[in-house]
This record gives structure tokens, sequence and C-alpha cells, in this order.
């Protein structure tokens, strides 16, 4: 029998249809392959998955680290990510964790290569939480590429409260100095791929 998912505290964030999560017009516009090729992901890295659903990205990302690396599935919903480690098996090096993106105090603090949001930030209340623990866990130099439904789509007529505007997004981003790289448009998602700074030299001592 295999372990039982932990559960941490959660927020009120907003759950989604497993078929929302994974279907033909995600795959064919938005593939795992296209994000996960944003990503940079090489064997032996570890990734946290924010939002990891019901898995959609799993497969690929487990391929891609290989035995080496290591891959923390977070989502609040219990049995979406049930049915992710269904779809991928028993991994030992697959970390299975139900919580808000904003609350990931199980993953050590420098400790993540890769982060992926993928079309989570528009479910969170608490987006700058979860930018936050972002930037909390990724070593400098990590890389985290974050997407979200386009301005004009319907779930953001359903759901104005969890919308990301361009302003708001610009907010989330200059809380901390991540450095922007270069991303391509989706027909249907907003991306956006950012780096942790590596620290720079430290000050020399002042002469005399």
């Amino acid at each position: 029998m295999a372990d039982a998912i932990p559960v941490l505290p959660n927020r009120e964030d907003r759950m989604c249809r497993a078929g929302a999560l994974d279907n033909s017009l995600r795959r064919r516009f938005a593939s795992p392959r296209k994000e996960l090729d944003l990503l940079d992901l090489h064997a032996g890295m570890t990734m946290a998955d924010l939002g990891a659903g019901v898995g959609y990205f799993a497969p690929e990302s487990l391929a891609r680290i290989g035995e080496r690396g290591r891959l923390y599935l977070v989502d609040i919903d219990s049995e979406n990510l049930e049915l992710a480690r269904r779809r991928v098996g028993a991994r030992p090096n697959a970390i299975w964790i139900v919580t808000s993106a904003a609350d990931v105090r199980e993953i050590p603090s420098g400790s993540v290569d890769r982060v992926l949001a993928s079309l989570v930030l528009c479910c969170l209340s608490d987006k700058a939480g979860a930018m936050e623990e972002a930037w909390r866990i990724l070593r400098p130099g990590g890389r985290m590429v974050v997407t979200y439904p386009r301005i004009g789509l319907s779930p953001y007529r359903r759901k104005r409260s969890m919308r990301v505007t361009p302003d708001l997004w610009e907010a989330l981003r200059a809380r901390r100095p991540w450095t922007v790289l270069p991303s391509r448009r989706g027909a249907f998602v907003t991306r956006h791929v950012l780096e942790k700074p590596e620290p720079g030299p430290a000050p020399s001592p002042p002469s005399g």
C-alpha cells in the first residue's frame, strides 16, 4: 500500500475539475514539452510543480530529471493529486504534498533548481505568497516558469477576483529582483520565464 500523501494547512484556493487540467485543447496549444523546454529542465535537477493537479507535466518531468533528480508535486486538491500519482506510479524521487502553492513549507529553502507554476496563479487567493515561496525554495540561478490564461477568456469572466492582469503581474514580479528571460506568447496563455539571480560579489573592505 502506498504511503499517504501529506496534507498541510491550505488557503481558499479554487480547485479545478480533472478534465479542465488535462484535455486535447491544452495538449494542442500548451503541451508539457513546450512548457518544460522553457524551464530548461535537465537530468539530476530538483523541480517543484506548484499546482501539479492531475499530473499533466509529471511523466515528462520525471523523464527529464531521471532517477537522480527529484520532483515535488504540490496541489491543494488531494483527489487530483492522487490521480497524478496513479498516472506515474510509485517513484522514489516523487514527493507529493497537498497544500496551497502559497505554503510549501515542506520544501527546504534554496533546494530547488526549477519551479513550474502553470495555470495556478489564477486559482490562488494568495498570489503574492506563491511568488514568495517560489523565490524562497529556488537556488540562486534557478528558473521559474509561470503561465496563466490570457485576459478575455471565459475563466476571467467567471472569476474576476482571481484574474492576473498585467498590472498585478508586474506588482508580483517586482516584489523580488527576478531576472526576466525571453518567453513565447501562447494562443490562450501568457507565459513568463524568471530567474533568481546569483549573489553578487562581496564588497571590498575599505582600504587603510
